[in-house]
């Protein structure tokens, strides 16, 4: 009776027999990748799953064919030279195995990139076009911003304070600008909140001065 590792054996030696025989691709990774999760539940090595094929009974000679000689037994040496040979033969099977899935990984994944692209290139179009077909209707259909009357109305530049006029042909008299320069010390004075009795003190001081200078 077989136990469960003999049927997993059995098992993963027709999976990768599948795979060796497939038709595409797809079939060979698949029947690979199952391949690997049954050795990798069950513990199994290659070792196990590849074995020396043990020595044929020998046949029935017939009238019409010749006696066959039954094959002569390997030594130890020689069925262990057999089995890394066909060890190294299954790990480069293994490795053609493998390379051919990361080549259909690798095209998939640059079909993808590429229908990706595409798409967007598609979108990029679609969304200039419509951009280009609704871009006169929107022109014309687009109001004209409501401009207040401070923006109807030009603005007129602050008009700068006169200062004292002069005349060319006179010179200012002292009196005249004694009253000048009081009314703008005043003026400052007054704009910060200065006390009116330090005000008047200020003025008098300045008119003696006025006055001692001349």
């Amino acid at each position: 009776m077989m136990t469960d590792r003999d049927k997993a054996i059995a098992k993963v030696q027709k999976l990768m027999s599948l795979a060796e025989n497939a038709g595409n691709e797809n079939e060979a990774a698949n029947a690979f990748a199952k391949a690997r999760l049954f050795m990798k539940k069950h513990s199994l090595s290659l070792s196990d799953i590849y074995t020396p094929e043990s020595a044929q009974p020998p046949s029935v000679p017939s009238e019409k064919t010749p006696v066959k000689q039954p094959p002569k037994p390997m030594t130890a040496e020689e069925r262990h030279r057999e089995m890394g040979r066909r060890k190294q033969q299954e790990e480069q099977r293994l490795r053609e195995l493998q390379a051919l899935v990361a080549q259909q990984r690798q095209r998939e994944l640059q079909r993808q990139r590429e229908q990706q692209a595409l798409r967007e290139l598609e979108k990029r179009q679609e969304i200039k076009k419509q951009q280009q077909q609704q871009t006169p209707q929107e022109r014309e259909n687009q109001p004209e911003p409501v401009r207040t009357e401070s923006q109807i109305l030009p603005q007129q530049p602050p008009i700068p304070p006169e200062a004292p006029h002069f005349s060319r042909d006179k010179a200012p008299s002292e009196s005249n600008v004694r009253q000048f320069i009081i009314g703008k010390i005043k003026n400052v004075l007054v704009m910060r909140n200065i006390p009116l009795v330090l005000i008047a003190a200020v003025m008098i001081f300045f008119v003696i001065y006025i006055v001692y200078l001349q």
